[in-house]
């Protein structure tokens, strides 16, 4: 909330700041926009209590000879004189809208903040998921895979590995779905939906699995490269396997370079879909290799299987006919012979490696056939969910594609896998499949001597598949590190915050780090293991947000519940720990500690999150418990201590306000921290059955009213000091309210003593203002809720507006408004660009996932009427009037004015000023201004939520049954009102 404190009447050089910013004519407005020289923030303008009135009707109300005011001081003189005391610490909402205006409208990524969105569900979410590494495990490991595990270990890999990558799609769906702003990149996606601890904790895991994944693809193409291609060109020295892996260090280096002068190729040269493409290549000649040799004359291959087990391939010594084949071990059968029942039987289940057919290029055999070192190899074809999100801001309708687009290329990629490993496994020899570097097939790979009608139709696809992949993963690892830094969260160089050669150049060291183990088979496992934990904690901040919905979550994909976010979570979990522990081990803690590093910097989400949340909510289900009832969690809201007047027969005077409290938890049981309290005039211990009684009461009514929550009734001697107390004193540790909810005080004005009456109210003001509490005050007839098709209006003046945008959220949870519109209006003077703080304040309010229609209402300055002339001078008489009765009386005066405030208002050069106030003039021109807007668009609607204006200090004395007149006159022919005030922060604790 904001910093400024609710007791604090303004200073008489204080006013809001001026914007340096040069902005385009308002559409409605022929004034011309600021120069770029026009006052910055820190040049304080002229106030709004020294503006001079234009033509007011009245003595005193004519314009003075004085010099024309600034622009930044032009129309706050009058139509929001009634906020005029705070806007140096509190400023307008077109003020706040233009200072975070970059934050809000321009993607990262993006060269500026109007281009078109022309990708749909293909191009800007399934062809950037499908830059995986798939193709290139497709050729280069699978068919190992299926030889050493068998077609059904292949297969449940395969069936883990979509199960995985659809219950992710799925928690990626969700976030896309959640009504917010389409601005930013992955990481400015997953912030603002999950939270920044949360959505930090993801970025750094997903940064570095994506450099891991460039260095993969280096590795991949450089074993290419050295085995198949050129393998004469292995030509750094080493011994055995340290020979090829110093070559993979030094080919995988130079693969990395050139992949990272790619990734920094214009964004039309970057945009080709070469892993998709490769992979298509690679399945095609697949199925076209199984298909000619399954045809009728179609020729076997002519190298057949050796005699014994061990031996090395042989050519076929005479033609075998379609199909046949025996048992007989002394028989020579090819080694390809095309797809059958027959072979598919065989190669189901794991066999042990044959001597001579798994010797890689080092002379090491891979005797390790674990199902984790399967999933290891495998689970980097899965590596593309998160970039399903990285081209964002490009998109149509980001709501429909990115659910239709990711999980298409979830399932496209589990399909591709199974089925080639179906394929292999019915087409190809068991002990062929088991040569992984294809030795016996004298450089050819094994998939590529599957393939037709060349073996370069697999390795091409392979090297077109490594190269996208690596691509997308320098790009997308370079957005997440430039999001990262300009988060501010983490200890980042701001170099990197901002470009694209900076992030891009960090991202290659990281991807060189990869590069140092020298095999695929060494970093696979890691990078498998990076990915899963990236995706571990995007589906566990799903899961928690779904079961703990925090205001503002309400996403709209059809398949999403937070269990089954919960078990991808669980999934993801088992997965790494299979693949490889220790290395899980070390992923999660890295996570951990960036999750833990991001809470200790204090970092908060738009409505508060994160474990401080879970560790609150646990309390007050442990405190509700004993209360009798198990109440669902809680979610991040205001948790509010609703005050009450009881009449004699102890029933509360404001049973509306009650209602109101309901339906701020949301319906469904009770979500939040709510306390009634009132307070009995008399004395302990002679009281306390009536409090007892009192207590009863307001749990019979907070039970009524369809509200969980405690109940504390005070006695005491007076009713304000006893809710002065309440206020202060209640709460228990953490749970403490951080939100004062009081009715209006209707009949101050018929009270014996109205100033009495004032000030008390006022008082009580001031003493939740000063304890940093927000305020929310009920007028009207509330809790009836609104009409279907009805409207429920916000009206942003001043301040940030956090709790003025939360409580639609809260509200529209419960039945009662759950057909209510939301609008949401500001005001415009005539220095503001209406249409550009429209769409401003509609990016602010997707942010905040608010789906409401945003208004900007424009407010010219006029002159003040003589009725308001009349009516301000009629207040302070009657002021005056009651003053001098209390005084005639012997009654102490509700305020002393030795020297009052009129009095030093109303001097100018000497000479005092006759008839009212000129600054009760202009906060009354003020009130009937914004009453006279709000009356014409809202006078219908459901409920009005407005902000309160500060009520005045205590130094120097004023008469504060003005403060209530200007109220009473800003709420005047209005249906229910709802006043809302935001509070300061709680301080640190020491």
């Amino acid at each position: 909330m904001s910093g400024a404190g609710l007791g604090a009447w303004p200073r008489r050089g204080g006013a809001e700041p001026s914007e340096s910013s040069p902005e385009p004519p308002s559409p409605s407005s022929s004034r011309v926009p600021p120069s770029d020289t026009s006052p910055s923030d820190e040049t304080t303008p002229p106030t709004c209590g020294h503006a001079p009135g234009r033509g007011g009707a009245g003595a005193g109300g004519g314009a003075s000879a004085r010099p024309a005011p600034s622009e930044a001081a032009v129309g706050c003189d009058r139509n929001l004189a009634l906020f005029e005391e705070e806007l140096a610490t509190r400023p307008r909402v077109p003020a706040l809208l233009r200072r975070i205006a970059p934050y809000s409208a321009l993607s990262p990524d993006s060269d500026d903040g109007h281009g078109p969105r022309p990708l749909g569900a293909v191009l800007g979410v399934a062809v950037p998921s499908l830059q995986t590494l798939l193709g290139l495990v497709l050729v280069l490991r699978l068919p190992w895979v299926v030889g050493a595990g068998g077609v059904v270990r292949a297969c449940a890999v395969g069936a883990l590995l979509g199960a995985c990558t659809v219950l992710t799609a799925v928690s990626l769906s969700a976030v896309a779905t959640n009504s917010l702003d389409p601005g930013g990149g992955p990481l400015e996606l997953l912030s603002g939906a999950l939270g920044p601890e949360a959505g930090g904790a993801v970025g750094v895991c997903a940064f570095l699995s994506a450099a891991f994944a460039a260095a993969a693809a280096a590795l991949g193409g450089a074993e290419i490269l050295l085995v198949y291609v050129a393998p004469q060109a292995a030509v750094l020295p080493g011994r055995g396997r340290g020979a090829w892996l110093n070559n993979g260090r030094g080919f995988g280096a130079g693969l990395l370079a050139l992949l990272g002068l790619g990734a920094a190729a214009p964004p039309a040269a970057r945009a080709a879909p070469l892993a998709p493409a490769g992979l298509l290549v690679a399945l095609l000649g697949l199925q076209a290799g199984a298909l000619r040799a399954a045809l009728p004359g179609g020729a076997p291959h002519a190298l057949c299987l050796p005699p014994r087990p061990g031996g090395a391939l042989q050519p076929c010594p005479t033609a075998r006919p379609h199909g046949a084949g025996g048992n007989d071990t002394g028989e020579a059968r090819p080694a390809l012979p095309g797809p059958s029942a027959r072979l598919l039987a065989e190669n189901l289940w794991p066999r042990p490696p044959e001597a001579g057919l798994g010797a890689g290029p080092g002379g090491d055999d891979d005797a390790d056939t674990s199902f984790g070192v399967l999933l290891g190899l495998s689970l980097p074809s899965a590596s593309g969910v998160l970039w399903g999100c990285s081209r964002w801001g490009s998109l149509r309708d980001a709501a429909r594609s990115v659910p239709a687009g990711s999980l298409g290329a979830a399932l496209a990629t589990a399909l591709g896998y199974t089925s080639a490993a179906l394929l292999l496994g019915a087409s190809v020899e068991g002990a062929l499949l088991r040569d992984k570097f294809g030795a016996s097939l004298r450089g050819t790979p094994v998939a590529g001597a599957a393939s037709w009608p060349s073996p370069w139709v697999a390795l091409g696809g392979a090297l077109l598949s490594g190269g996208g992949a690596g691509l997308e993963a320098l790009r997308g690892g370079a957005r997440l590190l430039r999001g990262l830094a300009r988060a501010g969260a983490l200890p980042l160089p701001q170099a990197l915050a901002h470009g694209r050669g900076p992030p891009l150049l960090a991202t290659l060291g990281v991807a060189a780090l990869g590069v140092l183990p020298g095999s695929l088979d060494l970093l696979a496992p890691v990078l498998s293991v990076f990915w899963l934990t990236s995706y571990l904690g995007l589906n566990l901040a799903c899961a928690v947000r779904g079961a703990l919905p925090p205001p503002g979550w309400g996403p709209r994909c059809r398949l999403y519940h937070w269990g089954v976010s919960l078990v991808g979570a669980v999934l993801c979990l088992g997965l790494m720990l299979v693949t490889r522990w220790l290395c899980a081990l070390l992923a999660l803690g890295i996570g951990a500690t960036a999750y833990g590093y991001l809470e200790y910097r204090g970092a908060q989400s738009e409505w508060g999150g994160g474990l401080r949340g879970l560790l609150l909510s646990a309390a007050r289900w442990a405190l509700l418990r004993l209360e009798g009832g198990r109440p669902p969690a809680p979610a991040s809201r205001p948790q509010v201590l609703v005050l009450l007047e009881l009449d004699g027969a102890l029933r509360p005077r404001a049973p509306g306000v009650l209602a109101l409290a309901a339906q701020l938890q949301g319906g469904g049981g009770g979500r939040g921290l709510t306390v009634v309290g009132s307070v009995l005039q008399g004395a302990l211990p002679h009281d306390l059955p009536r409090a007892r009684d009192a207590e009863q009461a307001l749990r019979a009514a907070l039970a009524q009213s369809g509200a969980r929550g405690f109940v504390q009734v005070l006695v005491g001697p007076g009713r304000g000091p006893g809710l002065g107390a309440l206020v202060q004193g209640c709460g228990l540790g953490a749970l403490r309210p951080d939100t004062v909810l009081m009715g209006w005080p209707h009949g101050w004005r018929r009270h014996r003593d109205p100033p009495a009456a004032a000030r008390a109210f006022v008082e009580l003001l001031r003493v939740a203002g000063a304890g940093g509490r927000a305020l929310l005050v009920a007028k009207g007839l509330l809790g009836a809720g609104g009409a279907p098709g009805g409207t429920l209006d916000v009206w942003w003046v001043v301040g940030d507006g956090r709790l003025l945008t939360l409580l639609p959220l809260l509200l529209c949870r419960h039945p009662a408004w759950g057909g209510c519109r939301v609008r949401l209006f500001t005001v415009a003077l005539l220095e503001d660009n209406s249409e550009r703080l429209r769409r401003l304040l509609g990016a602010v309010a997707r942010r905040r996932g608010l789906a409401a229609e945003t208004h900007v209402v424009e407010l010219h300055d006029s002159d003040v009427s003589a009725y308001t002339y009349e009516r301000t001078l009629m207040m302070e008489q009657r002021s005056q009037m009651l003053r001098q009765m209390r005084q005639a009386q012997g009654g102490p005066a509700p305020w002393q004015a030795s020297s009052t405030w009129e009095e030093e208002e109303e001097e100018d050069g000497g000479v005092p000023r006759r008839g009212p106030s000129p600054g009760n003039v202009r906060r009354m021109h003020a009130a009937e201004r914004l009453n006279e807007a709000i009356g014409r668009r809202s006078g219908g609607a459901g409920l009005v939520l407005l902000d309160l204006p500060p009520p005045p200090p205590a130094r120097p004395p004023r008469p504060l049954e003005n403060y209530l007149e200007f109220l009473e006159v800003l709420t005047e022919g209005l249906g229910p009102v709802l006043l809302v005030r935001g509070g300061e922060r709680d301080p640190p604790e020491p």
